[in-house]
């Protein structure tokens, strides 16, 4: 018993040293890479705060390098640059004036054909008609043979009257002269019966009275057309015309007011171009007249170009009806302008000129003209200035850039550009 009592407290304590033993063991194993972490962190912070420090930037940002062109006053003559769709002068609907079936048709009458003034197109039976004139015929040598008996039968009575009226005056019944008027009308009558039973048989022949050609055609050999109905669509071919829209600054240019009309050399001359059969072609003409009013919705003014013989044989192309073209009319007088490239004019209306010192002057300018190579200035920029052509982000007065010359500038302006 005594024995027992002695070897309890050895089984009691051996566990409480093994689990002391095993935490520590688990201390370091979880303790050392901390440790080791937190000696690596200590050892950055050291060499920061210890180690060189790089030296500041202290010089300024450089300007925005940008392309530069100069800048030149010439003597120019604006040409005014639209576009229309070219029409006929004359066009129009052809149509039966006598009912009747077409009987003859001629080879002109096709989409395209070509017909001279007055020349039949197309002919209705006249059978009838040729009847009716003959019937007018008849009707005009009975009221002449009327008026014969009526005059023979007046002189009659005048010498009767002159043998047995013992000095009086005849009265006009006694002579027969209401019968002689009465015979006088009928033969009137009858001979314009006559002519109205001959034009209705010149009608019988459809033509036009102009030199053309069909635009469409609306009946055939065969149908019956009363009065009225169309059977072509014609137009002519002595002058086409076309419409192009004009601003109140074209007009200046142009030296036209509402209402202009020329004729002749005094008309501006107009240089049209399009694109047939795969190819640009050329036609001249001119400015005739002016529209003498402005459309309220887009403000602007319309005016009416002249092409005389657009289908002569000696062009080579006809300016048919439908073909879009672009009209460029010659200015009325020559200007002192300032031409730049195109690419100075930003957004339309501003242009940026490097000045002394190489800042921005941001300038709103109005263009006189501009084309696809450059723009023209009446005012705002000076012979001389440079002006930026690249793009040019966030651009201010006052900027700072470094201009750089255009390729293609000649050399002594690239010089100029660089003093």
């Amino acid at each position: 018993m005594n024995k027992m009592d002695f070897d309890m407290p050895n089984i009691v304590e051996e566990p409480a040293d093994n689990r002391r033993a095993l935490l520590l063991r688990r201390a370091m194993v979880v303790g050392a890479p901390i440790g080791v972490i937190g000696l690596g962190v200590i050892g950055a912070i050291v060499l920061a705060a210890t180690g060189p420090k790089p030296d500041k930037n202290k010089e300024p940002p450089k300007p925005v390098a940008v392309q530069v062109a100069t800048a030149h006053a010439r003597q120019t003559t604006i040409s005014v640059s639209a576009q229309g769709e070219a029409r006929p002068r004359v066009q129009s609907a052809l149509a039966a004036q006598v009912a009747g079936r077409i009987v003859w048709i001629s080879p002109s009458y096709i989409e395209g054909g070509s017909f001279r003034a007055n020349e039949p197109i197309v002919r209705i039976d006249d059978a009838d008609y040729r009847l009716a004139v003959v019937r007018a015929q008849a009707q005009v040598a009975e009221a002449q043979q009327a008026l014969d008996r009526e005059e023979a039968e007046g002189d009659l009575a005048r010498q009767d009257w002159e043998q047995l009226g013992q000095g009086r005056e005849a009265s006009p019944l006694t002579l027969r002269q209401p019968q002689l008027a009465q015979a006088r009308a009928g033969l009137a009558a009858a001979r314009a019966q006559l002519r109205g039973a001959q034009l209705d048989l010149d009608r019988t022949r459809i033509s036009a009275p102009f030199a053309g050609r069909v635009r469409a055609r609306r009946a055939n050999i065969g149908d019956y057309v009363a009065p009225g109905t169309p059977v072509a669509d014609v137009f002519s071919t002595d002058v086409m015309e076309v419409r192009v829209p004009l601003t109140d600054a074209d007009l200046a240019s142009l030296n036209a007011q509402l209402g202009f009309g020329a004729e002749g050399d005094n008309a501006p001359h107009v240089d049209l171009t399009a694109n047939v059969g795969g190819q640009q072609r050329q036609w001249a003409g001119r400015l005739t007249r002016v529209d003498a009013t402005v459309d309220p919705r887009t403000r602007l003014t319309y005016g009416v170009v002249e092409v005389r013989d657009p289908f002569a044989t000696s062009r080579p192309a006809p300016l048919a009806p439908g073909i879009f073209v672009t009209a460029s009319i010659a200015g009325a007088r020559s200007e002192n302008l300032v031409a730049a490239p195109r690419g100075a004019l930003k957004r339309n209306e501003y242009v940026y000129v490097v000045g002394q010192g190489d800042v921005i002057d941001v300038r709103t300018i109005r263009p006189a003209q501009t084309t696809a190579t450059e723009v023209l200035f009446r005012a705002g920029l000076r012979d001389g200035e440079r002006v930026v052509v690249s793009h040019l982000p966030s651009p201010r007065d006052g900027m700072k850039v470094t201009p750089i010359a255009r390729a293609g500038e000649p050399p002594a302006q690239q010089q100029k550009q660089r003093t």
